[in-house]
């Protein structure tokens, strides 16, 4: 029989034609492949010409039939593809599409808009070694089977959701504001988190707060008190010195806790944890790491990068001493690499451990490791050689044993009063061996439970309570990975936590990347690692849609829950079908009865706050404006007064209460003078060098 196979990349294609190459099948097979995803959903108007205008009348948009076009960058492709199955007379295709929900939805979206009735197997394999790929290969599945068409379904589904919500939550949320505000099932929950934080941040007044020391001679320990949660605070300084003054001349050891402390090498890399080590060693974003990553892997040099899985699977574990070979390129990891691939122990001990290695951990793809080959360091930029290095270092850590540190913690009782003291001395370095150790050794004096110290003396320490720290990519990134934790009910929460979160490794970076280009959030920093911060843009959008869905992780939850049960089984197509096509229509009918107020230049630099309202004054076409300019506040500055140019530098001065360089004007009888300008209260005064 003749068979077409059609892959998602040209590098899995190859891979694939390699071991048919080497080791034959029964079939004749003809390889083509994909460039990723080469359909996309039509627009508006391509349904109808009437939803090419923005216009709440038309609004829901909603298909009677959703359909597919190739991408405009996609369209040779597309074109050779169905040529190619229209005139190969073959007998049936090959679906070779990562395997998972996204990789069904990238070739049926092709596949069913052929109008082709060709049957179709599915090659599924768990990594890329040439067994399994073998193993595949002579095991094709059929993609009749229920499993695998509940998925391709749930695939579908999730695109026209998605579809239905963005395309048609943007124009309603757009029209009401008289301003274009992209929503989004993804975005604009990730955008509440941001603003959330930074609302958070606006709002936060620290506080003086104090802690009782007390010294014991050969150690010192803090109060707690044992009631109120082990609370160590005193928000008043009255009462913590009171409290000093019930404390006893001596203190008596009444607990002494010493145990070991082992740290075992963290997991291997999944493409979050990928970033957010990148991001918090070299600052990368996570976009930036996605694409060194996938470089790497174009290059054959890293496995596949868009996983979320941080374990390989027992076939990978068999060849460790194969995929070790690439440490053996970074010069730093060369000798100890080259130790543990000659510790046959060590590699089956490794090869056993369920921390690292389970096939049930295993879904679309395994933890991002070395491939194997060779490699050469002065060929990479840079970035790679960070990158590439980094996914060596995390490989090898699984080979090493744990770190151990003793801790002790002394309770000691003065008069009723319980003081805590804790210390830690490093065993054993363990896997640490590898990487920037920064750990200090706190020695504790070896006491007994009963001994009796002096109580030497007091000290009350003053603290301040802190805010609490902005997002980075890294933070941001785990935020979204878990955003179960945002949601209240357990349920939902656990829903999210199986979906892993808002968005998927691959796509993270990229909302947030359109969050920055929409103007909502923006980076700033003058460090490695940026933070994020919301503008008012961002805050004034969350604001109008509080509470509403389309800002909830709950959202992606509720309909996550809804595609698992198709894939399982248990839930009906039509009734989810059904279900969505409601949900939109009520959505939109909210979003026109919304009122939804955001500033048109709140997305404009800030060059002060307005002397009158305290809004943000911001630059016009032809003037300096207050934000709330024609709705409460009258405030503005010609960006030309009397034949004098005023620049935002001389604007900005005025708005801290500081005068204007000299400039030279032109008076209402010709002729001309020079000042300076000062704001006095909120109307511009002139000030002349002796009088004003």
């Amino acid at each position: 029989m003749k068979a077409l196979l059609i892959a998602e990349k040209p590098s899995l294609m190859n891979e694939i034609k390699e071991v048919y190459k080497k080791l034959g099948h029964k079939d004749t097979i003809t390889f083509k492949s994909f460039a990723g995803h080469t359909m996309e959903l039509r627009e508006p108007q391509d349904y109808k010409s009437e939803w090419g205008k923005w216009d709440l009348s038309v609004l829901p948009m909603i298909p009677e039939r959703f359909g597919y076009k190739p991408k405009k960058d996609k369209q040779a492709m597309f074109k050779e593809l169905k040529s190619e199955i229209q005139n190969g007379d073959y007998d049936y295709i090959i679906n070779a599409c990562d395997p998972g929900r996204e990789g069904q939805h990238i070739f049926f979206s092709f596949y069913d808009s052929l109008g082709v009735k060709l049957p179709v197997k599915r090659i599924w394999h768990e990594d890329l070694t040439e067994n399994e790929l073998k193993r595949a290969l002579d095991n094709l599945r059929d993609e009749n089977e229920p499993a695998l068409k509940n998925m391709t379904v749930a695939s579908k589904y999730r695109a026209y959701f998605d579809w239905l919500i963005g395309l048609n939550g943007t124009r309603a949320v757009t029209l009401v504001a008289n301003k274009k505000i992209n929503v989004g099932r993804v975005m604009t929950p990730v955008l509440k988190i941001l603003v959330d934080r930074e609302l958070e941040l606006r709002n936060f007044v620290p506080k003086d707060f104090w802690e009782i020391e007390a010294d014991f001679g050969k150690y010192k320990g803090i109060y707690f008190d044992e009631a109120n949660e082990n609370e160590t605070k005193f928000f008043e300084k009255a009462k913590a010195e009171a409290k000093v003054k019930q404390f006893g001349n001596k203190g008596t050891v009444v607990k002494v806790e010493k145990k070991k402390e082992t740290k075992y090498a963290p997991g291997l890399h999944s493409l979050q944890e990928l970033s957010n080590e990148a991001n918090r060693t070299f600052g990368y974003t996570m976009a930036e790491t996605l694409k060194i990553a996938q470089d790497l892997y174009e290059k054959k040099i890293l496995s596949y990068p868009r996983t979320d899985s941080p374990y390989i699977t027992e076939a990978i574990a068999k060849e460790f001493p194969k995929y070790l070979k690439s440490v053996l390129s970074v010069p730093e990891l060369k000798d100890k690499a080259s130790l543990v691939m000659k510790d046959t122990s060590v590699l089956a001990s490794v090869a056993k451990n369920k921390k690292y290695v389970d096939n049930s951990k295993v879904s679309d793809h395994y933890a991002i490791i070395p491939t194997g080959v060779s490699v050469d360091l002065s060929k990479l930029s840079a970035k790679e050689q960070n990158i590439f290095s980094m996914v060596c270092r995390r490989f090898l850590a699984i080979f090493f044993p744990p770190m151990v540190t003793n801790k002790t913690n002394i309770v000691t009782e003065s008069n009723g009063h319980k003081f805590n003291t804790t210390g830690s001395v490093l065993v054993n370095m363990g896997y640490m061996e590898l990487y920037t150790y920064k750990g200090n050794d706190n020695v504790l004096p070896d006491v007994n439970k009963g001994e009796v110290f002096d109580l030497k003396g007091t000290k009350l320490l003053q603290k301040k309570t802190t805010p609490p720290q902005r997002y980075n990519d890294e933070t941001l990134g785990k935020a979204m990975e878990n955003a179960g934790r945002f949601v209240e009910d357990e349920e939902l929460s656990s829903v999210l936590k199986e979906a892993k979160g808002l968005g998927t490794p691959a796509t993270r970076g990229g909302i947030v990347e359109k969050l920055v280009k929409l103007e909502m959030i923006e980076r700033k920093g003058s460090g490695k690692v940026k933070s994020f911060h919301a503008k008012d843009f961002g805050i004034e959008i969350i604001q109008s849609l509080n509470g509403k869905d389309i800002t909830l992780p709950e959202l992606t939850a509720t309909w996550e829950q809804k595609l698992s049960s198709i894939e399982d089984g248990t839930y009906q197509p039509k009734d989810f079908y059904d279900e969505m096509i409601v949900y939109v229509k009520q959505m939109m009918d909210d979003f026109k009865h919304t009122h939804v107020s955001v500033s048109r230049t709140s997305d404009k630099e800030v060059l002060g706050k307005c002397p009158k309202c305290q809004a943000n004054v911001v630059e016009g076409k032809n003037f300096y404006l207050c934000a709330n300019y024609k709705k409460s506040c009258d405030f503005i500055i010609g960006k030309e007064m009397l034949g004098a140019k005023i620049s935002k530098t001389e604007v900005k001065k005025l708005l801290t209460g500081k005068e204007t360089k000299e400039l030279e004007f032109t008076w209402k009888s010709g002729k001309k003078g020079k000042a300076k300008l000062k704001v006095n209260g909120s109307i511009l005064d002139f000030v002349f060098t002796n009088k004003r």
